[in-house]
C-alpha cells in the first residue's frame, strides 16, 4: 500500500477484490440473470445507499479511512486488480458553457453558468480497461457513478458525470420541470427556465409559484431586476453572432422600447421582437440547409442544434422542453371563435392579440426567448 499526494490522499493497492456489478434479480445456480454494471445515481434515490457501501467499504476498510471524513472519492480498479483510491481534494475539472466572457483566474458563480457539459479528472490517468467508481458532493447531496464493465467509454463517463453534477447543481430547475402542475402554470404565464435566469432569478420565480404570498410583488421585483445595465449585458453578447448583428437595428429598436417602459414601450417591444424570433430561426435554418420550411421543422431543427451544442437533451439548454415551450407559447395558434387568443407570434402578427396582453412581463419574456435562441445557434 502506497500513500501519496499533496492534495488529498492517494492510496495505491497491489491487489483488491474484483467487482463485476449488482444482480438485478434473484436466481438459482445456473440461472441467467441481469447484472447492473453501470449507473449514475444521486443521494435522493434509494438505490444510492444500496450501492455506495458495497462499492466503497471494502477499500475504505482496507486502508483505514474514516468514512465520515470523506466528501468525494475516485476508485480505479485496474485490469491486474491493483487499484488506486483518491480521496477528497484530488483535481476535478468541469467543462462549462458560460453566459459571459471569462478571464483566467476569475471566480465563477452559478449565475455565470449556461451549461455544464462534462466532468473529468486532470492528471489522473484512466484507461479503457479500468473499472471506475466515483462519488462527489454538491451542496448537501451526493452523486455516484460506477462503470464495472469490461471496456470503459471514457468520453461517455465524463458526460455522465457532468450530467449528474449539473442535475445536483441546478436541481430546483429540474424539479419544476418534473412537477407537471407547476411547470404548466409557469409556462402558461410565459415563463421558462431561460438560461439568463437559471442560477439567478429562476429559483425565486419558482418559489413564488409554490407559495403565492405577495405573488405579484415578488414577480415585479424579479422583472424589475432587468434594468438597462442587465439588458445591455444580454444584448452585448448577441452582437457577437452574425445573424443577430445583421438584425441589430431592428432588435435594438425593440430593446430601446422596453427600456423606455410604459404601455407604449412594451407594445412596441413585443411587436418588434416577436417577429424577429421567427425570422432568426428561419434565417438560421436557411444558412444551415439552404432551404425554407414550415414552423414545425424550423423548431425541430433549433432543438437539434441545442442538443448538439450541449451534448444532451437534459442539459441546461433544455432543447426538448424549449421546443415545446416555443410551440405552446411563442408560436401558439389562436382561435377567434372560441376567444382563445393568447399573446404569441401568430396573434401579434395577425393583429388580434389583446391590448392587456402587452405587459412588461411579456416584453421581457420576448427578450429572454431571443437570448435562449442565441445560445442554441
Amino acid at each position: 500500500m502506497d500513500i501519496t499526494g499533496k492534495r488529498g490522499i492517494h492510496f495505491h493497492l497491489d491487489a483488491v477484490q474484483d467487482i463485476g456489478g449488482f444482480a438485478l434479480e434473484s436466481g438459482k445456480q445456473g440461472d441467467s440473470i441481469p447484472v447492473l454494471t453501470r449507473a449514475t445515481i444521486n443521494s435522493d434515490e434509494p438505490e444510492f445507499y444500496k450501492y455506495i457501501e458495497p462499492l466503497s467499504n471494502p477499500l475504505f476498510n482496507k486502508v483505514g479511512v474514516f468514512r465520515n471524513a470523506v466528501y468525494q472519492f475516485l476508485i480505479l480498479i485496474h485490469k491486474d486488480l491493483s487499484a488506486d483510491l483518491y480521496i477528497n481534494d484530488f483535481p476535478v475539472a468541469i467543462e462549462i458553457i458560460f453566459k459571459r466572457d471569462m478571464k483566467m483566474g476569475e471566480a465563477v458563480t452559478q449565475g455565470d453558468i449556461a451549461d455544464i457539459r462534462r466532468l473529468r479528472f486532470p492528471n489522473i490517468e484512466i484507461v479503457k480497461t479500468d473499472k471506475v467508481i466515483c462519488c462527489f458532493k454538491v451542496g448537501w447531496k451526493f452523486g455516484l457513478f460506477f462503470d464495472l464493465g469490461r471496456e470503459l467509454d471514457i468520453d461517455a463517463m465524463e458526460l455522465d458525470l457532468g450530467t449528474a453534477y449539473r442535475y445536483l447543481s441546478f436541481q430546483y430547475v429540474y424539479e419544476v420541470l418534473e412537477n407537471k402542475t407547476q411547470s404548466e402554470e409557469m409556462i402558461k404565464d410565459g415563463w421558462f427556465p431561460f438560461i439568463e435566469i437559471v442560477g439567478g432569478e429562476y429559483k425565486s420565480l419558482s418559489e413564488a409559484y409554490q407559495n403565492k404570498f405577495h405573488f405579484e410583488e415578488r414577480i415585479d421585483k424579479i422583472v424589475g431586476s432587468f434594468d438597462k445595465t442587465r439588458i445591455e449585458k444580454i444584448t452585448n453578447r448577441w452582437w457577437k453572432k452574425q445573424i443577430f448583428e445583421d438584425k441589430r437595428g431592428i432588435l435594438q429598436a425593440g430593446i430601446n422600447a422596453f427600456l423606455r417602459g410604459g404601455n407604449e414601450g412594451y407594445i412596441n417591444c413585443i411587436n418588434t421582437l416577436l417577429p424577429q424570433v421567427d425570422g432568426i430561426i428561419r434565417l438560421q435554418y436557411l444558412s444551415d440547409t439552404g432551404k425554407s420550411v414550415g414552423v414545425k421543422k424550423l423548431l425541430q431543427h433549433l432543438r437539434e442544434k441545442g442538443r448538439i451544442k450541449s451534448g444532451s437533451d437534459s442539459s441546461l439548454l433544455l432543447p426538448s422542453p424549449f421546443l415545446k415551450y416555443l410551440g405552446d407559447v411563442v408560436f401558439a395558434h389562436f382561435n377567434l371563435e372560441t376567444g382563445q387568443v393568447d399573446l404569441s407570434r401568430s396573434s401579434v402578427g395577425h393583429g388580434v392579440a389583446k391590448a392587456e396582453a402587452y405587459t412588461k412581463i411579456a416584453a421581457l419574456q420576448a427578450i429572454l426567448v431571443l437570448d435562449q435562441i442565441y445560445f442554441y445557434i
